[in-house]
């Protein structure tokens, strides 16, 4: 997995995995920047990459990732 660095529309705590197709975001308090996610994985990834959203900081350390 890559961690990427871009700051994608304020939400700047994600990983893409490219093997898997998955952008997965890491929201503290999901609501009501969760609702930008689905335009924002659009916008920025190819049409069959899927979006997850945890709001663990453990969990989203599981998928690799920093904050």
């Amino acid at each position: 997995m890559k961690k990427e660095n871009n700051y994608a529309g304020g939400l700047s705590n994600y990983i893409v995995s490219k093997e898997k197709k998955e952008v997965i975001f890491y929201l503290h308090n999901p609501y009501p920047d969760c609702l930008e996610i689905p335009d924002i994985v659009k916008q920025r990834f190819p049409r069959d990459y899927k979006s997850i959203v945890v709001n663990s900081l453990d969990e989203f350390k599981k998928y690799g990732g920093k904050v």
